[in-house]
């Protein structure tokens, strides 16, 4: 495999927030192996303001109500490992997600119906075992469509600096220290460059709108991995 010169995950988190604050909400799915750093990153933005951060399983109904509180003030969804969630959840975890991306969250509980708008970004966090077992009913209940799927690997580079901060900051160490993201100048979107190639509607407009935020070098290197959702080719 191939590791990035120039995407990290925070980038992409960051990315992602962005476009959400600034009302073009993208969507995300990040699939690499445990260790790789994926809650490192995402917890890390969880005291952000406008960052819902979910690490905790929920039942379907509940994590649709809580999404549903939170909606007014969300302007990027983190999902952190939906290994995490009972299997037999998952649809009801896709199709909650379809419907944030669509804009409006619509669901009905003891005779209650919740209704809520959703302006937010959306970023997915799952091991590879997870998202190779649900890529089907991903892909049937019509979530992938509205994803950038991001598959990525674990170099031996990233894995030794791991290795060094636990090193540098102790074996009790396991909380990130709080961030923000990164504010790079808004620039316009990169339309030569992602529309050079054959991409599905959704996922070309999901693409353009990070752009926005990204170098060329970013954005060349996250349409190819875009483009390789079954078969990871790249590692961080």
């Amino acid at each position: 495999m191939t590791r990035l010169q120039y995407l990290t995950l925070n980038k992409i988190v960051d990315t992602a927030y962005l476009c959400g604050i600034n009302k073009t909400p993208v969507h995300v799915i990040i699939n690499a192996p445990p260790g790789s750093g994926k809650t490192w990153s995402t917890s890390a933005l969880d005291s952000v303001d406008f960052v819902y951060y979910i690490d905790k399983p929920l039942s379907p109904s509940e994590h649709r109500k809580a999404i549903g509180a939170r909606a007014p003030r969300t302007r990027l969804l983190i999902n952190d490992d939906l290994s995490l969630a009972a299997r037999w959840n998952a649809k009801e975890y896709f199709a909650t997600f379809c419907m944030i991306a669509d804009g409006e969250l619509t669901f009905k509980q003891w005779k209650q119906i919740t209704f809520a708008k959703t302006y937010c970004s959306i970023v997915l966090c799952c091991t590879c075992d997870y998202f190779y077992a649900n890529y089907d009913d991903m892909t049937g209940i019509g979530l992938f469509d509205r994803l950038v799927p991001l598959s990525l690997g674990l170099s031996n580079e990233t894995r030794q600096l791991y290795q060094e901060h636990v090193k540098r900051y102790g074996l009790n160490n396991s909380i990130p220290e709080p961030r923000y993201p990164e504010y790079p100048e808004k620039s316009i979107a990169k339309t030569d460059i992602v529309m050079s190639k054959n991409i599905n509607p959704r996922l070309l407009r999901n693409l353009l709108r990070m752009s926005q935020y990204l170098t060329t070098d970013e954005t060349t290197e996250l349409i190819e991995i875009a483009h390789s959702p079954e078969k990871p080719e790249y590692e961080i």
